[in-house]
């Protein structure tokens, strides 16, 4: 098995630096290199032996890019379901994630279900690398089905909804004596306040993940200029390469830089992932921490006292601001597993009232796309239920065309090296331009 894994990623591997070396050139290196090196070996000592104990033909193998203890209720309610079945749950960083599911169903190795964000299962429900699962998609939204959809057919069932918010800390806020922030400007106050006049951190957030760069510059611009009649035009423009990020986003960023002149994004935050930074707000060591509803659970258990609320971050105009996310996860079955039709029944269980319970457990906050179900948050996200009761929660990458997951990694990447210090904003805008037309030039 160990073999197997490794001749996986040796595949990946390959492919990456083919791509890297096409868009480098062959006679200069690029340290991406290293970094897909670094997957390999680190895949090779991930202590694949333990996969040779279970007996491949009970066993449902699932990939995902959810941190293990964010699948745990899923794996239970699974697990009670069929009890002559063996479960295992294969983590794969996000970073990594596509390019590793995209070489693993094209040589026939993936894992029997696999977690597929919509651009990556319109990309293999045309591949044919993943089975078309209509007949358990009926009573979904039309949100949750076009989410997965090919050629009028759905190629994975959809988990919950998610979003990134900002979780805060309520004892702090009281003893601050200032109250939520209602525009941007006062968000920064409030930082400035915490840092400067109590010696607290504002914010706790995992920017290890260049994501979280990316969903606050898109949150921001989601509630500016991208919700004007001509901003919402740039989706469909950048698609077909008849506008640029340089020219149309660039003019609007200054709100997001404003994080980094504020000290509210700082260099140490981008050697953080979301376990330390979670452990670090959980601790009362800052004021906020931006994450996803994953880390609802985690959170609370880190610290089961601690008192939360939930914003959004702020837009320039009251009362207008939006929260970053929707269906982005869903359910495939690999076609080429030998265990297909295990896979279908499970699959098939994920799409019922219990089994979106069980996803909705593991981020609550969320809601299912099931018609006419609707499940009771906490409390501690009363303050943004009316965002999440409307159309307000939004993937701006989602009309980016084809290629979004691509250039949303590009688009992150380069504003992580800003806060990084490594580059400066115009610089990065330069890269992400050229990075999309090669990107689209390979189309």
């Amino acid at each position: 098995m160990k073999t197997r894994i490794r001749n996986i990623f040796s595949c990946v591997l390959s492919s990456v630096l083919l791509s890297v070396g096409v868009l480098s050139g062959c006679g200069e290196s690029d340290p991406r290199s290293d970094e897909f090196a670094q997957i390999l070996e680190d895949y090779d000592n991930s202590g694949s032996e333990e996969w040779d104990s279970y007996d491949p033909a009970t066993t449902i193998q699932i990939s995902g890019w959810l941190d293990e203890s964010c699948v745990k209720n899923l794996m239970a309610f699974l697990a009670n379901e069929y009890p002559n079945y063996n479960f295992k749950y294969r983590y794969i960083s996000k970073d990594s994630y596509e390019y590793i599911i995209d070489s693993e169903l094209s040589s026939k190795t993936a894992t029997d279900v696999v977690m597929m964000t919509p651009s990556m299962a319109k990309k293999h429900a045309k591949n044919r690398y993943i089975e078309d699962v209509s007949a358990y998609c009926d009573n979904f939204t039309d949100k949750g089905k076009e989410a997965f959809m090919y050629g009028n057919r759905e190629y994975a069932v959809p988990s919950t909804s998610d979003f990134q918010c900002i979780f805060y800390n309520k004892e702090i806020m009281q003893k601050s004596n200032q109250k939520l922030p209602l525009s941007f400007d006062g968000f920064l106050d409030l930082c400035d306040h915490l840092q400067n006049e109590m010696g607290i951190k504002p914010l706790s957030a995992g920017l290890k993940d260049s994501d979280k760069v990316a969903d606050t510059a898109l949150a921001l611009l989601a509630s500016g200029y991208l919700a004007t009649d001509e901003g919402k035009k740039f989706g469909s423009k950048i698609a077909y390469g008849q506008t640029t990020f340089l020219m149309e986003i660039r003019p609007y960023m200054y709100k997001w830089q404003n994080m980094c002149i504020h000290k509210v994004y700082t260099r140490s935050m981008c050697i953080m992932d979301d376990t330390a930074a979670i452990e670090e707000f959980a601790s009362g060591k800052s004021f906020m921490y931006m994450g996803g509803l994953s880390d609802y659970n985690r959170i609370k258990e880190a610290n089961p006292d601690i008192k939360l609320g939930t914003m959004a971050l702020s837009s320039e105009t009251i009362g207008r601001a939006v929260l970053i996310g929707g269906c982005n996860c869903g359910f495939a079955v690999n076609s080429f597993t030998p265990n297909k039709q295990m896979a279908m029944d499970v699959v098939s269980k994920i799409a019922t009232v219990d089994g979106q319970r069980a996803l909705w457990s593991d981020r609550q906050g969320s809601q299912t796309y099931l018609k006419n179900v609707v499940f009771d948050n906490p409390e501690e996200f009363d303050e943004i239920r009316s965002l999440t009761s409307t159309d307000r929660v939004v993937m701006p990458w989602n009309e980016w065309g084809s290629h979004s997951s691509q250039i949303y990694e590009v688009f992150g990447r380069e504003l992580q090296k800003v806060v990084l210090g490594e580059q400066s904003v115009e610089v990065a805008f330069w890269v992400i331009d050229d990075e999309v037309k090669q990107i689209l030039r390979e189309d």
